[in-house]
């Protein structure tokens, strides 16, 4: 079975057996905020996945970074929409009076199915404080 992975903002069906990203966010100074995570489930049948144990690369220099236990509910462009599913949430906070450009990286270990071997997927998160 297909596994899928819910960036906060929407969906991205990953297709590779390993994966480097960049992601850009702009975030407010002096504000907590979500910059990402994903939601882990089969895409047929909407059952849980694993929640892989994502290392921090790289720490942010200008601000903390925090990896929290996320539900949501899946949406109206699923196969199940309102299920409840489980997954992580990215929050960084920037460091009081930040402006400017600071950076995190994540590595996530994913098997794609339970007989494929673990890639490793590097997500950058470039983050502008505004």
């Amino acid at each position: 079975m297909y596994r899928i992975i819910a960036v906060a903002a929407g969906l991205a069906l990953l297709t590779g057996a390993a994966s480097a990203e960049t992601i850009e966010r702009t975030v407010k100074a002096n504000t907590v905020s979500a910059i990402g995570g994903f939601l882990g489930y089969e895409v047929d049948t909407c059952y849980p996945s694993n929640i892989p144990d994502v290392k921090v690369r790289q720490a942010p220099t200008n601000g903390t970074f925090q990896i929290r236990p996320h539900e949501q509910a899946l949406g109206k462009d699923t196969r199940c929409p309102g299920t409840k599913v489980r997954g992580l949430a990215y929050v960084y906070t920037p460091k009081k009076g930040f402006k400017g450009m600071d950076e995190v990286v994540l590595d996530i270990p994913w098997s794609w199915n339970e007989v494929s071997p673990q890639a490793i997927m590097t997500h950058t998160y470039r983050i502008r404080v505004e």
